[in-house]
């Protein structure tokens, strides 16, 4: 298993470098080998209607630095560090456009929204929403991505003892979570 992630992790840096290059196809091969990954850590971090939006806003970011790419660490590592700067940035814009419509929707009509979570995957969505962003986000790319514990703390700028108490901490929240809701 661990030969199979390494020989994944070579290929990897040997895409983005070809990608460096110039080269179309290896970006292309990026974008497909890492898609679903990167739309199901955006999913796992709360977002759910604007997944393909921001994954696409990801890769875009990722082909704009190709250049500055340098093989450091794992592609991984340099990939979610993208991704969650997207992420940042597209939570600071949602909360800025709610500020906008909370100004303008008092007059409106309101209604029920349909209830979101159901089943068993849906149930663990809820239960994330539970936990702090910092939570949150360590439990996606620890547990959820199965990322090692120092490329999470590398992502996240954090020591790898944070990561190790977020994990810990997370887990049982998500568990006590969980262990109501039956």
């Amino acid at each position: 298993m661990n030969e199979e992630k390494d020989k994944s992790a070579e290929e990897d840096v040997s895409l983005m470098l070809a990608a460096k290059a110039g080269e179309l196809d290896a970006f292309s091969s990026i974008v497909k080998k890492h898609q679903n990954a990167l739309m199901n850590f955006f999913r796992r971090c709360g977002v759910y209607s604007d997944v393909e939006d921001i994954a696409q806003e990801t890769f875009l970011k990722l082909y704009r630095v190709r250049s500055t790419y340098e093989a450091k660490a794992k592609f991984t590592t340099f990939l979610y560090l993208l991704a969650r700067q997207v992420l940042i940035d597209y939570i600071r814009k949602q909360e800025r456009r709610a500020n906008v419509l909370e100004k303008y929707s008092e007059d409106a009509p309101q209604f029920e929204s349909p209830n979101e979570h159901k089943g068993e995957e849906d149930d663990v969505l809820a239960a994330l929403d539970t936990l702090t962003p910092a939570l949150r986000e360590t439990i996606v790319l620890v547990v959820m991505q199965g990322m090692a514990y120092q490329e999470a703390a590398d992502i996240l700028g954090v020591p790898l003892g944070t990561i190790k108490s977020r994990v810990s901490v997370g887990l049982e929240r998500l568990k006590a979570y969980l262990s109501k809701e039956k």
